[in-house]
């Protein structure tokens, strides 16, 4: 983040900090700025909970206001910029932090996670590429080939929660082109199904990279009808 933004999202949001405590109920959000300045002290408050970084919290809001009325500051704008420095050091700290607790609980919850998959589904197939699969309906049509235009449905959910978070028959059938920018579970698992094929997949996370929707070190469930391969 640029460090105006930040500078921005922490005031904005301490502003709001300050104020909430004071209302009874959620203000009305009528314009686009309304919705902006909401959603930036949201983002502070988060970046708050996290605790990566102390804040006085009554000098936040005095900043904001001194600034917005042009009086003059206590802070010369080279300290302001070496303090964006240290906040952003922290930020980016916080940040390596939170993805190597990621996978280390990635590498200690999947294997036990798979395992258990296994047990409740022995005929459960393994590619080489090594996730699972299942045949849920063996289609008869020409088998998927990367650079092929090919018509797709799919179902796609975590696999420790099973919440699901795409689902392409309640919005429009997917027509793509096989092939890159899909992730490497599924471009590898799409090339086993025939035209009419039904496959369920179980992705590990280091297979997913790139799935949009969902937060690193996930396993995935992908349900995938395959519909049709255009020979054009």
């Amino acid at each position: 983040m640029k460090k105006n933004q930040l500078l921005i999202t922490i005031l904005a949001g301490a502003m709001l900090l300050a104020s909430c405590g004071n209302k009874a109920s959620h203000p009305v959000l009528a314009t686009q700025a309304d919705t902006l300045s909401w959603a930036m002290g949201v983002s502070l408050a988060k970046t708050a909970q996290s605790g990566f970084f102390e804040f006085n919290q009554d000098l936040l809001v005095n900043a904001f206001e001194s600034q917005m009325a042009g009086k003059e500051q206590p802070l010369s704008q080279e300290e302001i910029d070496l303090a964006y420095q240290y906040l952003a050091m922290l930020a980016a700290q916080q940040s390596r932090h939170i993805q190597e607790q990621q996978q280390k609980e990635a590498e200690t919850n999947e294997p036990a996670l798979f395992e258990k998959l296994k047990s409740e589904k022995p005929n459960l197939k393994q590619a080489p590429l090594g996730y699972y699969y299942e045949v849920l309906q063996e289609g008869k049509g020409h088998k998927a080939t990367v650079g092929k235009r090919i018509s797709i449905d799919f179902i796609a959910s975590e696999l420790a929660t099973g919440k699901v978070f795409e689902n392409t028959y309640n919005d429009h059938t997917i027509v793509h082109v096989l092939g890159k920018p899909m992730f490497e579970g599924i471009l590898d698992g799409l090339q086993l199904m025939n035209a009419g094929s039904k496959y369920r997949f179980y992705f590990p996370s280091k297979l997913v990279k790139g799935a949009s929707g969902v937060a690193p070190y996930t396993p995935l469930v992908y349900e995938v009808e395959l519909h049709e391969i255009f020979e054009d």
